[in-house]
């Protein structure tokens, strides 16, 4: 990584993707570890991809403490899975909203 290069890496799983931007490697070697193990495919982007491709999808930014403390692979899963069931018309927990 060179200075002022921005880390961001594209996850996304049955269709639904999001874009989140690391601090260092070392985060991105982690989250994305955990994200393939979990069944998401993951995507180094720079930030020429991001604008005409990306923009508008959630986006996270790790290099903040509030977002990387809340921020949870198995929480973003649940919703993505309960999204899909409203979508067609399956049992949805009482809580989400879409």
């Amino acid at each position: 990584m060179t200075d002022g290069e921005r880390l961001l890496t594209v996850l996304g799983k049955d269709g639904y993707t999001i874009v989140v931007e690391f601090s260092d490697l070392k985060q991105r070697e982690e989250i994305v570890k955990e994200a393939e193990s979990k069944g998401m495919k993951c995507k180094s982007i720079s930030m020429e991809d991001f604008y005409p491709t990306y923009r508008g999808h959630r986006y996270f930014d790790l290099r903040n403490p509030t977002t990387r403390e809340s921020f949870s692979l198995d929480y973003l899963l649940h919703s993505w899975e309960m999204d899909q069931k409203h979508s067609h018309g399956g049992e949805v927990d009482k809580w989400f909203i879409h």
